[in-house]
């Protein structure tokens, strides 16, 4: 009798040491240095679409934009150098309704996101796979989100999409540029999956140099969603145009997509 305990309590031990083996190689990991950055950044760009998928295209104008790197390293563990990045959306919006925009997004995310508003009007919810969300009022009728995949292992390079890829919907943001003549513009696109299964595209040019009011050289319409000497947003056809002055130069955004 006492052998077939020994012998049953190896046999237990075996099957428990053998689930231990395949829960770390097949189970979902339940920390976040479990993942990498590779595999945390679909989540951040699916949680971004779902955001933008809230909008109401008439009344708000997003522009996605690159993955950045957040410091040079972090830790994973005391032994173990990481990485950290963010992605940045920005919703530009009629001043005076951010926060009645803030809880149109609040309200359209899935529930599985567990978005809180705060008081202060300032947006957090969880995009899973230990990816946060944060958004917040920047400036009258700018609001900015970020995603952000926390500290992680690298083991592959982050790109963005290339420009080349969104030829078409430079457009507007030429025509942007025609006007104001600025001279040679770098260009750059962002893109990322709707929930609804198409792509949020945002096509960038920026341009040194810069005039003194963007509402002025400019002259947008009168319904603009924005227009400030320093930022102007709008929509032509079915492309949000966002004309922004940032540090000294000019970037010119069309988005098109949710």
């Amino acid at each position: 009798m006492k052998r077939w305990l020994i012998g049953a309590a190896v046999v237990w031990g075996l099957i428990v040491l053998g689930l231990g083996y395949w829960s770390l190689g097949h189970g979902p990991p339940t920390a976040r240095e479990q993942t990498t950055i590779g595999e945390a950044l679909p989540t951040v760009n699916a949680a971004l679409g779902d955001l933008a998928g809230t909008l109401d295209e008439a009344t708000a104008v997003p522009v996605l934009g690159g993955y950045v790197q957040v410091g040079r390293s972090c830790s994973v563990t005391v032994a173990r150098e990481g990485a950290r990045y963010e992605r940045i959306l920005y919703v530009f919006t009629r001043p005076g309704t951010e926060p009645a925009l803030l809880k149109q997004i609040r309200d359209g995310l899935p529930e599985r996101y567990k978005a809180e508003l705060s008081k202060a009007n300032v947006l957090s919810a969880d995009a899973g796979n230990f990816v946060s969300i944060r958004g917040g009022v920047t400036s009258p009728g700018q609001i900015r989100f970020t995603a952000d995949t926390g500290c992680r292992p690298q083991t592959s390079q982050v790109r963005d999409a290339e420009p080349s890829a969104a030829t078409a919907a430079r457009a507007p943001v030429q025509a942007v540029l025609d006007r104001l003549q600025l001279g040679t513009a770098t260009w750059q696109a962002y893109q990322a999956a709707c929930p609804t299964g198409g792509t949020l595209w945002t096509v960038e040019a920026d341009v040194k140099g810069a005039p003194k009011s963007l509402v002025e050289t400019l002259k947008p319409d009168t319904d603009a969603i924005v227009a400030r000497p320093d930022v102007v947003a709008y929509r032509t056809g079915g492309a949000g145009v966002v004309v922004r002055i940032l540090n000294g130069g000019v970037t010119v955004t069309s988005s098109t997509g949710c």
